[in-house]
């Protein structure tokens, strides 16, 4: 138990306070704990005991690709990582409709049927694509091993009401003498993170003021233009001439970027804890603040404080990086039937030795290991890590845990201290 922390959950199930790995490694030993999981490392009360628990706030930064979290509790950060989501779900629909149609095709004596898509019609649905990017941050926060008292999220990164208006009140850690946050983002955003007079993307960025504010410009949308830095003290220094403007429908586009299951994910986690929402200039501006690097986890912890303006230590001693396995498929054969065999079923190796896709195993007594696939040769596969096996048999492997779908993974990295 390397952890600085070791979670508890009481004889219930409910989360409790995390403890020492001293107070947890007696705990085991004396019989009143048992282990309830290895990743990350919880253990389970045999008694009934009291629930002193703190107040314990989880910054969640939502991504398309990643997504940041951080539970902040007792002035540090007590569990924080990034969810990898899947990106597959899109292709894996294509190739099942292309199936599917191919099969009808076949069928060509069967009446057409172009209305029994009931379930694609009905009110409300998602795509399966945005409801499982959405699925899989609800799995993980009601599985965190914490007592979790607040949620707060990133809504947007803007806010539309203040786009033209920055004299706005609002609650915002913010220098006056800088550029309002609110406005650069959606600057960038509308020109597409990439400088106006030399193309250049993957550079330092600025927004420009067309009409310098020494001769009455303005903080707004319309008078701010994208420029890397180079370009930007040319400009200053009279070498480059910008005739153009700032505007252009962005509005519109900005409301076109909201996810479409964001009202899914607030109802589901608000259903039990009492949720808040940001904007990410808000996050940007008070992460710049506190000198932080741009990182999810990092922005997560800044939606967890911003409330409170509390300064929380930035580590990584507790980071994971999650990702998930699916479990189930609906495929029966693979594509293309084989010479003298015809169609071969796509899974002919269920389990080997009472081991299933997906459980932990310890091989050798040395390596743990999560099993891949299972070879027809009786053999186990897992991950390709080099210095590691790639394949045993099952007698050479202890089981750790039954098949998991969510992933916990230390972070390789290492922790970085602010």
């Amino acid at each position: 138990m390397s952890d600085v922390f070791v979670y508890v959950v009481n004889q219930n199930g409910k989360p409790l306070m995390p403890c020492t790995p001293a107070k947890a490694r007696k705990l085991l030993r004396d019989q009143r704990a048992t282990v309830l999981k290895r990743t990350p490392f919880t253990i389970k009360l045999l008694w009934d005991c009291e629930e002193h628990v703190q107040d314990i706030t989880v910054g969640i930064d939502k991504g398309s690709h990643v997504t940041g979290f951080s539970c902040v509790g007792n002035g540090q950060v007590l569990l924080s990582g990034e969810i990898h989501h899947r990106l597959d779900v899109k292709e894996k629909m294509d190739g099942r409709r292309l199936h599917r149609r191919s099969r009808r095709n076949r069928l060509w004596y069967r009446p057409a049927r172009f209305s029994n898509r009931g379930a694609s019609k009905r009110s409300g649905r998602l795509p399966p694509s945005i409801k499982t990017n959405v699925e899989e941050i609800i799995r993980v926060i009601r599985r965190l091993p914490l007592p979790i008292s607040d949620i707060v999220i990133e809504d947007v990164q803007v806010d539309i009401a203040r786009i033209n208006d920055p004299t706005l009140a609002g609650s915002r850690y913010q220098d006056p003498t800088r550029l309002d946050e609110n406005v650069r983002m959606a600057c960038l955003m509308r020109d597409g993170y990439q400088c106006q007079h030399c193309k250049k993307k993957q550079v330092r960025l600025e927004a420009h003021h067309i009409q310098f504010r020494e001769h009455g410009g303005k903080d707004t949308l319309a008078n701010v233009l994208t420029l890397c830095d180079d370009c930007h003290h040319q400009v200053h220094q009279g070498k480059i001439q910008i005739h153009v403007i700032g505007v252009g429908g962005h509005l519109d586009q900005i409301a076109q970027r909201t996810m479409q299951g964001k009202n899914h994910l607030y109802a589901t986690l608000g259903a039990r804890t009492p949720l808040s929402m940001l904007y990410g200039y808000q996050t940007a501006t008070w992460r710049k603040a506190q000198d932080l690097p741009k990182e999810h986890d990092v922005d997560a912890l800044c939606l967890a404080t911003y409330a409170t303006g509390e300064l929380v230590p930035y580590q990584r001693e507790r980071f994971f990086s999650i990702r998930f396995r699916p479990r189930q498929t609906r495929r029966q054969y693979l594509d293309v039937p084989q010479k003298g065999k015809g169609r071969v079923k796509y899974q002919v190796n269920e389990q080997l030795g009472g081991f299933h896709k997906g459980d932990i195993v310890r091989v050798k007594g040395r390596f743990v290991k999560q099993i891949n696939s299972i070879y027809a040769n009786g053999y186990l596969a897992f991950p390709r890590v080099k210095g590691e096996p790639a394949t045993a048999r099952p007698k050479d492997c202890c089981l750790l845990e039954r098949g998991r779908t969510i992933i916990w993974e230390r972070n390789p990295r290492q922790d970085r201290q602010t």
